[in-house]
């Protein structure tokens, strides 16, 4: 198995458990804690604007780990002898960019609220 398959598959599961974690937020199970969820002074402060910023931050996260995963599966799929440094450039590009659009989404949602 060549490099870039194994990096391809190491960020789909990066993405699968984005998802994975994103999940229980967006169900809005994850209680007010110091240590899972989209924690801030205001998010902590009130258990209604907790809620609705992690069940809008998961909807973000879960968007975020659709894009890295059928990114890496795109790259499996046209792998086609490309160097494992492309596949690692192009794919954490990818998760940064995608990872930073759902932060700053997430704290313009919260910013409304």
């Amino acid at each position: 198995m060549s490099e870039s398959i194994l990096f391809s598959l190491l960020f789909a599961g990066v993405g699968v458990l984005f998802i994975g974690i994103s999940i229980p937020l967006i169900q809005e199970r994850v209680p007010p804690n110091g240590r899972y969820g989209f924690r801030t002074r205001k998010t902590l402060s009130d258990s209604k604007i907790w809620y609705a910023a992690n069940h809008a931050s998961g909807q973000d996260l879960f968007v975020a780990g659709m894009v890295i995963t059928i990114s890496s599966i795109a790259m499996l799929l046209f792998e086609g002898g490309l160097k494992a440094d492309y596949v690692v450039f192009t794919l954490l590009a990818v998760m940064i960019f995608s990872l930073t659009g759902a932060l700053v989404n997430s704290y313009r949602t919260l910013k409304k609220m």
